[in-house]
């Protein structure tokens, strides 16, 4: 038996065993703004749909092909393809049970020709972030070479009956501190100038920081005293799900220069990670963790399960397809795929019968995601897909490292924590579209895509994961 989702989830269609899910990205993300009780109404701003796959790279001849291959199994570049049957099967379930398009409406965003992307990319926030790499000794992005100032303890937001919004002077004031909503509504922060608001969901804590030793003992600290007494299911200071989204270096990062990618071992946040990461993790922990198409980063991700004492149980692919289906590229190409992989570990819960099973060889379980994609380095939010698979979802803890957007009810973590919170991201999902002129290469159909020119502030287009 499959299921068709119903509005108002971001899950489109998921079969009874959760094994293949259609996901609408865009959509994943607004609704991890809100809760139940206070749902988020508002849309992001997205890359239109595509319609049809990218034009092919691959070699063309039959010497080129095996020229490729043995460079590339020399040098241990890439990992062998996901699952075939797995990917094609899945597709052909999703096709086969739900007749609409592979994603909801969108409001969508105008791109620039490509050769004015570098100066687009990140044009909105960066003057904003370069403002604490200057005043607070530590820029949120990391390249802040002042002297390090001991941070203050945790800030708590909350709304009120008078005012849901709050004022910093600066980025500063935001940086290197745990900073919480304790109240069930959103509290609007205005850093400096009105058109710096950001939105932190209900419920939510971040820490807007890079990851390096001492943040990690800042965060470690602080994890303790805001969470001070055992829950269900965790000690004081640990966490029920942890995911992680490293910035590990490829080909279109590189190109597109969006962000920083990991660095020398010395100043790696995965090493930093693997020191401390352990300690917080609860008792039946679940951990998931991106990777490229890199044996190399399968293999530093692998090495950080280990330190933390997390099995690999399991494997996920999210499938990136057009607006009908379609994958984006050849799945089993030899210069790029369609898919990006979730690692999913457990921590050993001695206590719990069900996860005691220690046998290594056990082969771990193959999940599919489907989703169209949207932004470069904008992933699915996983809440929806990962709170069914928590023992207890009504009071679980869940911490977001390398995270780009706030989640409602979650800790984040990372430089860029608040950087799809700025409301110019946002429109009212009420509202309607101003304009209607179609993106560029957008025919709208079975998605009533339509557009809005944005000034630029956002620019980045959604790249295929290179399988290096």
């Amino acid at each position: 038996m499959s299921h068709v989702m119903q509005a108002p989830g971001s899950i489109l269609y998921q079969n009874k065993g959760q094994t293949v899910t259609l996901i609408d990205i865009p959509l994943s993300i607004s609704l991890s703004q809100g809760t139940p009780g206070y749902p988020s109404t508002e849309l992001l701003y997205s890359h239109p749909p595509l319609e049809k796959p990218h034009p092919s790279i691959e070699p063309r001849t039959v010497k080129a092909k095996q020229r490729v291959q043995e460079r590339r199994s020399d040098t241990g570049l890439a990992l062998p393809p996901f699952p075939p049957d797995l990917l094609t099967q899945g597709l052909a379930e999703i096709c086969a049970e739900y007749r609409l398009a592979f994603c909801s409406q969108r409001r969508v965003v105008l791109l620039r020709p490509q050769h004015d992307k570098e100066e687009q990319v990140e044009k909105g926030t960066a003057d904003l972030f370069e403002e604490s790499t200057t005043k607070s000794g530590i820029g949120v992005t990391g390249r802040g070479t002042g002297v390090w100032r001991e941070p203050q303890g945790p800030l708590i937001l909350a709304s009120s009956a008078l005012s849901d919004e709050c004022e910093v002077p600066q980025i500063s004031d935001l940086t290197n501190k745990v900073i919480g909503n304790s109240s069930a509504r959103p509290v609007l922060v205005q850093v400096g100038r009105p058109d710096r608001k950001y939105t932190i969901p209900p419920f939510s804590i971040f820490m807007l920081s890079k990851i390096g030793k001492r943040e990690a003992s800042h965060f470690s600290r602080l994890a303790t005293r805001l969470f001070p007494e055992p829950s269900l299911s965790a000690a004081p200071g640990q966490f029920d799900f942890i995911l992680l989204d490293p910035p590990w270096e490829n080909r279109s990062v590189r190109r597109s220069k969006t962000y920083g990618t990991r660095r020398k071992a010395d100043e790696d946040p995965m090493h930093v990670l693997s020191g401390m990461l352990g300690k917080h993790m609860a008792p039946g922990a679940l951990v998931a963790c991106w990777i490229t198409n890199k044996a190399s980063v399968r293999e530093v991700a692998l090495q950080a399960f280990e330190s933390w004492g997390v099995e690999l149980v399991e494997e996920w692919a999210w499938l990136k397809t057009t607006v009908h289906g379609e994958p984006i590229c050849d799945p089993h190409g030899s210069m790029r795929r369609p898919y990006e992989t979730v690692l999913i570990g457990r921590t050993i819960d001695l206590t719990f019968d069900a996860f005691n099973d220690s046998d290594s060889t056990k082969p771990t379980t193959k999940r599919l995601i489907v989703g169209v994609p949207d932004l470069h380095s904008r992933k699915p939010c996983l809440k929806e897909i990962i709170e069914p698979m928590m023992r207890n979802r009504s009071s679980y803890r869940a911490l977001d490292i390398f995270a780009r957007n706030l989640t409602a009810g979650w800790w984040s973590w990372g430089d860029e924590v608040l950087k799809y919170n700025w409301k110019a991201y946002w429109t009212d999902g009420s509202a309607q579209v101003e304009g209607g002129t179609q993106a560029e290469g957008s025919t709208g159909v079975d998605t009533g895509c339509s557009s809005k020119l944005m000034n630029g502030n956002m620019a980045e287009a959604g790249n295929v994961d290179d399988a290096k």
